[in-house]
């Protein structure tokens, strides 16, 4: 792409924005960043996916959070259960629901929304620091590790069994309505679920309730979005930069996080006005921050297949993780040879 045809500006996936050669093309935002402190208030983890060589390329502009599950609450009530906090409790749960003829769980249709959920069962399965060893630093322990991926894989088929026949050919946003008119009970996705009940008409804590995915609780993995700007010759550069001040600006971060269900990507925004799932998801962002907790969601198409190809019954689960493990052992490779290309530069 030539100078003349680049935008001045694209939208992109945090935890994949930088994975290409474009980073040179890129605007650095160093001095925004300085202006605006966002060494000092934005997470530490958004930050490592915001900058190539120390500088900062991208806007971070929000902070959605996957690891959630959302409960119709006239339904759940109907249990008589208390709130699933671990692995057994949400099978108890699901179980109960089955019982009751209460259609369980909404049908995860899209690879995506699979990986999600085989993401969260990682963490809830083998904990964050494996999450992290595994698919951010690719330091694969090939026995334990693929131990952990059989039983996270395992548990993923699991919970499959209680998605519900009612949402089988809805997207997740139908499915979010099905949930808050009380025809599902339960829905596991992200923290944009939280808008789209908004938009509604449903109310937090009065027609649905929010959770932490159980045995995720403390963990945060993150979905950002970020603007990239593009060099296009100093003119470009002005406007630019002011766009990105503006994304950054506390009043924006405050109302765009009011509209979308995100947490702003600031960690000094007021949450006064925000209902009690924003504030939850402000509150545990800052929490995770302070614990190194923070993890960012995987954006690998491969990794989608595998879990995709897995619940189509293409696959084992001792194939699915044996595939998976080859994935991110290959990547450490092409990661190590890559880091040996720049230095040679």
């Amino acid at each position: 792409m030539t100078q003349s045809q680049r935008p001045d500006a694209a939208i992109v996936i945090g935890s994949s924005a930088f994975a290409h050669n474009s980073a040179e093309h890129f605007l650095q935002l160093d001095q925004v960043a300085e202006e605006q402190s966002w060494e000092d208030v934005i997470p530490y983890a958004i930050q490592a996916t915001s900058k190539h060589k120390g500088h900062w390329i991208s806007a971070p502009f929000n902070n959605h959070s996957t690891n959630w599950l959302w409960l119709n609450k006239t339904l759940f009530s109907q249990l008589d259960l208390p709130e699933p906090e671990t692995w057994n409790d949400l099978i108890a749960v699901l179980d109960r629901a089955k019982q009751l003829g209460i259609p369980a769980l909404v049908t995860l249709n899209s690879d995506w929304q699979q990986t999600q959920l085989f993401e969260m069962l990682l963490v809830a399965t083998a904990g964050m620091e494996s999450y992290r060893r595994i698919f951010i630093d690719n330091k694969i322990i090939e026995t334990e590790d693929k131990r952990q991926l059989l039983t996270t894989f395992l548990r993923l088929k699991q919970i499959s069994r209680y998605f519900s026949d009612n949402t089988l050919k809805s997207t997740w946003n139908e499915a979010s309505d099905l949930l808050g008119q009380g025809k599902v009970l339960m829905q596991i996705n992200g923290s944009w679920v939280n808008s789209e009940l908004k938009n509604l008409g449903w109310k937090a804590d009065e027609d649905y309730l929010c959770l932490r995915f159980p045995d995720t609780q403390g963990a945060y993995i993150f979905n950002s979005d970020h603007f990239v700007f593009f060099k296009n010759g100093p003119a470009a550069a002005k406007n630019q930069r002011q766009m990105a001040r503006a994304l950054l600006d506390k009043e924006f971060q405050r109302d765009l996080s009011m509209v979308s269900g995100a947490a702003p990507v600031r960690v000094d925004i007021s949450t006064k006005g925000f209902d009690n799932c924003t504030k939850k998801n402000v509150h545990d962002l800052r929490m995770a921050n302070m614990r190194n907790a923070v993890i960012p969601m995987i954006s690998n198409p491969k990794l989608l297949k595998i879990v995709s190809d897995y619940l189509a019954l293409k696959t084992t689960a001792e194939q699915a993780s044996e595939l998976t493990l080859a994935l991110f052992t290959q990547i450490t490779i092409d990661n190590k040879a890559n880091a040996g290309l720049s230095d040679a530069d």
